[in-house]
Formats: structure tokens, sequence, C-alpha cells
């Protein structure tokens, strides 16, 4: 916005006495024209003395164009045979008064000065409009969390507070190093994301962010060879562009430490002008000026500490995000074979959730999703399974259906099943030679006959735990196990004292019966209890505003819409519809997941249609799992 400077423009039909004009103005500020065209660049904060068919050509042109045309006040003058002026004329705001050649010199004097008080009337009530407008920007760039919607922010406002054509924001880091982020241009039509490229220490905007000084330039192709600063013309010329004026100042932060720098390139007579050809730059390029510079200042002090704090906020989601991983990284250290699991299902969930937002199936058009609320369930998706710290580990990494330790005291009752039956021969043995004569015909076919009666045993106990083994894996058949484990139930051998050891016990034959995966009924309850371990344990952050439905989001992710899902058991809209993106999310990577010890991954075809099933029963929601496979969300991201 420039300073305005008193100027007096006289028609040159008027008579005007130069001692009444000279006594508000400088001789270089008063001056005289014969059409409007001429004096539109002097027109801001003038007086204008014109005829009356001039006063309403002027103020048609300012009602069209309020916000680029010049600030006045008008003083009629009527003279010769023009008509005069009507009523509406003359009441019109901007007209201070009228004036003829027959008017005394302290009428027009009384009539100049009263043009001017108007004049200063309209400047204070624009500065009231200004400061309002500054504070206003002010509580924007204070609300804006996100750096570059920031940055774009700023480079704006400051452009239309000063008539830029052009803007530049640099951002400093901790080690002072000072970078290019943004600009924007009017007349090219062109931004630029630079995403922090480095910027030398004597350009003038690393000399602006080093002294904490502003600097003002009238061109920046005449800088004194002895400024502490330089002028790069390569921009320029890879847009085919002419920097004229340059207002460059620091952003400081509340400390008055320099955070950032803002340029402001070319200031322009009107807002709406297009620089293109040499003349455009020749015409209308301005000077900043100290009221320019004074605005960019106040702009700056309110910008630098909006910067600081997105940057501080973009710290801290940072880190968050850096805890949030690391936490996701130690659950899945505990099951090295579902590594990679929760980082997919948060992949396959966001992606969702997007073509969630987007699309215009019936019965999904209302669903959308802020950029907060993505964040908030792709968050939820990562720590969905963070309860399993809660879990035991011999539970959670379990592959096989009977625990490694039990597995091993099955064997080791093999082997002394094998030993009992080997003693129990050998005494045999022995007690024939009570009653044969060693030697004899007898004795020899009793020996061969107790020999052959081993010899099946070890092969049967061979046999049975061959049989163990096979039924120990989660993917054969509750059916074909029970048929092949009911003769090793019924195998007994003798222990230390005679008695009979059975060997294999009802427990451990419950075990490998199990009609699906690895776990019991009691460990799946452990298994399952990590959905609320994960609620509990995610409740005890104190999450912010908009992360405050996190924990409710994975507490759910079980669940099922026909209720049979756990750990409550919810049903329909009861369950959150993120919770039942998720759902489905889960669902697919652990069908196709080829890491899981218990199970071979499945075909993506063939997992599609058993969660197609799933919809069909509902136990999924049909319309999300229709958006899931319409999308492509559930390919992997090579």
């Amino acid at each position: 916005m420039p300073v305005i400077h008193p100027t007096l423009l006289v028609t040159h039909e008027a008579i005007l006495e130069a001692e009444v004009a000279l006594a508000f103005v400088a001789p270089e500020r008063l001056h005289t024209f014969k059409v409007l065209a001429d004096i539109r660049k002097d027109a801001e904060g003038s007086v204008l003395i014109v005829t009356p068919e001039q006063a309403r050509e002027v103020l048609s042109r300012r009602k069209a164009d309020a916000d680029s045309y010049p600030q006045f006040s008008l003083i009629l003058w009527i003279g010769g045979n023009r008509e005069k002026p009507d009523r509406a004329l003359l009441d019109h705001p901007q007209v201070a008064g009228a004036l003829d050649p027959r008017c005394p010199r302290a009428t027009a004097y009384a009539t100049i000065k009263a043009a001017f008080a108007l004049i200063r009337q309209e400047g204070e009530h624009r500065a009231t409009q200004m400061l309002e407008y500054v504070l206003e920007i002010g509580r924007a760039l204070a609300s804006e969390k996100d750096l570059d919607t920031l940055l774009k922010l700023i480079l704006t406002q400051a452009r239309n507070l000063t008539s830029a054509d052009g803007a530049s924001i640099y951002t400093r880091d901790g080690n002072s190093k000072l970078y290019f982020r943004l600009w924007q241009n009017a007349s090219t039509g062109a931004t630029s994301d630079a995403q922090k490229s480095l910027v030398g220490d004597y350009s003038i905007a690393g000399y602006v962010a080093r002294e904490g000084q502003a600097v003002m330039l009238t061109d920046a192709y005449a800088i004194s060879p002895n400024a502490p600063y330089k002028f790069n013309p390569a921009s320029d010329r890879s847009i085919g562009y002419r920097t004229k004026s340059l207002l460059t100042v620091p952003l400081t932060n509340k400390a008055d430490e320099v955070v950032g720098v803002l340029q402001l390139i070319n200031r322009k007579h009107y807002p709406d002008v297009i620089l293109r050809r040499p003349e455009d730059f020749e015409n209308n390029v301005l000077p900043f000026d100290e009221q320019d510079r004074a605005i960019a200042m106040a702009l700056a002090g309110q910008a630098g500490v909006a910067l600081e704090n997105s940057m501080l906020y973009a710290d801290i989601e940072r880190l968050f995000e850096g805890f949030i991983m690391a936490s996701v990284q130690a659950i899945e250290a505990r099951d090295p074979t579902t590594a990679g699991h929760s980082f997919r299902v948060a992949d396959f969930t966001e992606r969702t959730a997007i073509a969630t937002d987007r699309t215009d199936e019936p019965g999904l058009r209302d669903v959308q999703f802020t950029k907060d609320q993505l964040r908030e369930l792709r968050y939820a998706a990562l720590l969905h399974d963070f309860g399993k710290v809660g879990v035991r580990e011999n539970v959670l990494v379990k592959a096989k259906k009977l625990q490694p330790h039990g597995l091993e005291l099955l064997k080791q009752r093999f082997r002394y099943a094998r030993a009992s039956i080997e003693r129990r021969a050998y005494r045999r043995m022995l007690d024939l030679l009570k009653t044969a004569q060693p030697g004899t015909g007898e004795y020899a076919s009793r020996c061969r006959e107790i020999e052959r009666e081993l010899v099946a045993d070890q092969e049967r106990l061979d046999e049975y735990l061959r049989q163990v083994l096979m039924a120990n894996e989660p993917s054969v058949s509750h059916a074909k196990v029970s048929i092949v484990l009911d003769a090793v139930t019924r195998f007994h051998f003798p222990g230390e004292d005679g008695e009979d050891i059975p060997l294999l016990t009802d427990f451990e034959f419950a075990d490998l019966t199990l009609s699906k995966g690895s776990l019991n009924a009691e460990e799946r309850t452990q298994i399952e209890s990590h959905v609320s371990h994960t609620y509990a344990f995610l409740s005890l952050i104190p999450w912010t505003k908009n992360m405050a439905n996190l924990p409710v989001i994975a507490f759910a992710h079980h669940e099922k819409l026909d209720g049979s899902g756990y750990p409550r058991g919810l049903s329909g809209a009861s369950i959150p519809v993120q919770s039942r993106i998720m759902t489905i999310a889960d669902i697919y990577d652990a069908l196709t997941a080829g890491d899981r010890p218990y199970k071979r991954g499945l075909p993506q075809e063939q997992a599609l249609d058993i969660l197609a099933s799933e919809a069909k029963a509902n136990k999924i929601d049909a319309l999300l799992y229709k958006v899931f496979v319409d999308s492509g969300a559930w390919r992997l991201k090579s």
C-alpha cells in the first residue's frame, strides 16, 4: 500500500490562483491535465478539480473497479457555458464542493481544504481497514498448522497488502541454514515449491537472514558493486521476467530470532496489471516505500511466529510419527513372523478410506474424511495390534498346535515308551530261562516271538510319532487327525512300577485335534484379549482433539456387523465406519500374508472371494468391500 502524498490535479479548463493551490501542495505536486488517462498514475490520495462530465466518468470508473482504482476526492469546476451539476453529483461522498471563475479566493481555499480533509478522513478509514485486515491475516496465520499451506498463505497475503507482483519465502533451520521454499508470480501465473533448496549467504535473502535487517531496492539490476549482497538473475531468465523493485524482510519469532525471509517483487500501480513486455515493467512497476516496509514488517512479525509454531508443530508430528513407527516395530519384533502386517493394514485402510471419501456409491456419499481424520485412521491402523505386548510370547508366536516344550515332552514320552517296551521284552527273555532250556527249539522259538513283538511295537511307536508330528501342523483337518490319533490314544506302555501309561494325554489329544489354526480355546482367548489391551494402552495416551477417536477405532477392528465379533460383540451402526474399513484390510492381509508359520498365504483372488462371502453373510460391510475391490486398494504398493 503506497504512502499518500498530497497532490492537486487540476483540469486545464479551471482558473485557479497558484498561491491558493501552493498553500496545500509543493510545486512538484501541482499538475494540470487534459484527459483523465493522463492522471491515473498520480491520482492516489489526490484532490482532483474536474468538470462535471469528467467527475461522472471518473466516478463511474471508480464504481466499476473499486478495488484497484485510486482513492481521491473531487472538486467540481463549473465554468463557461458548461451544464450545472445535478444534486446527485453534488451529494456524492467523494465530492467536496464546487468552484467557478467567480468564486473568491477564500471560497477556493476553504473548498480545497475540505477536499484534503476528506482525503485524510478516507485515509484514516482505510488505515483502520488495513489494521483490521492485518489482524485478520494474523489470526489466519496463527490457526494454520500445515507448513506448506502456511507458506502459501503468507505469500498470498503479503502480495495483496503491498500490491506486489511476485513473492518468495525462505525458511531457516536450527543450523542457521537458509532454504528457498516457495514463490508466486501473478504475471506469469507460476508457482514453485522448491522444497528446501539451499540459499547462499551473499544472496539478498541470505544477507537479510544473517543481519536481520530489511533490504529495499528500487532496481535489482542496479545494485552497487560494494553492496554486501548480490542479485542472481537466473530465475528471471528462466521464466522471461524482469525483477525490478524488491522488498526483502526477515521473519522473526517471539525471541526476535530470524526463522525465515519474505521477499516481495515488483510493486505495481494496480494489482490487476499483468507484466509481460519491457514497457509493462517500465510503466507499471513502482519502488516499495516506507509504508510498504512497515506493512511487510508487521506481517513478517506475525508470519515469523506462525512459521516457527508451524515448524515446531511439524517437528512434534514427526516425533509422534517416529514414536508410532518405533512402537509398531517393537510389537512386530515380538512376533517376527507377522512383520510388516501393521504397515500393510495401514496402507490398505488409508487407501480404502480415501476411495470411500471420493465415491458416489449410494449409501457412502455422506462418508467423508478430513485430512486429520485420515491421519487418525492411519495411526489407528498402525497401532491396532499394540495390545499384543500384553499377550504371553509363547502364545503370540505359537506356530504349531503343541507348544515347543509340550512337543518335546511328548517326544521324551515316546522315547521312554520305547525304552519301557524294550525293558519289558528283555525281562520276558530273562523269565524264559526259568521255564525253557537255552539251546532248545522251544527256547529259540519263544525268543524270536518276543523279538518280533518288540520290533512291531517299535515300528508302531515310530508310526505314531510320525502321525503326531503330522497332526501338530495347523493345516491338517480335524476329521483326519481324529481318526489317525484314535489308535495313539489307546496305546499304553508300562511304567517303572508296572502301571499303564498312556502315550497321548487328553490335553495333547485336544490340542492336536483342533479344527482350525494352532490355538486352543484358552490361548485364543488370550490372543483376542490383545484388542482390549490395545484400547487400554491407547486410552492412556493424551491424544490431541483431532486424534481423540483413535482408541475407539482400534478397539472395534475385530467386530462384525452381525454381532459375532469380539471383544464386545458390537453390530451394525454401532461399529465406526473407520473400524469397518480396517476390519476388511486386516482380514485381507491375514489371508494373503505369506509369512504366517501356521498357514500358507492365499492367492489374492481367493482372499477376495472369502471377503465377498463374509460380506454376503453380513459380517463385513458390503459397500466398503466393494470400494476396497473397485478402487484397487487391495493391491500391494510396489
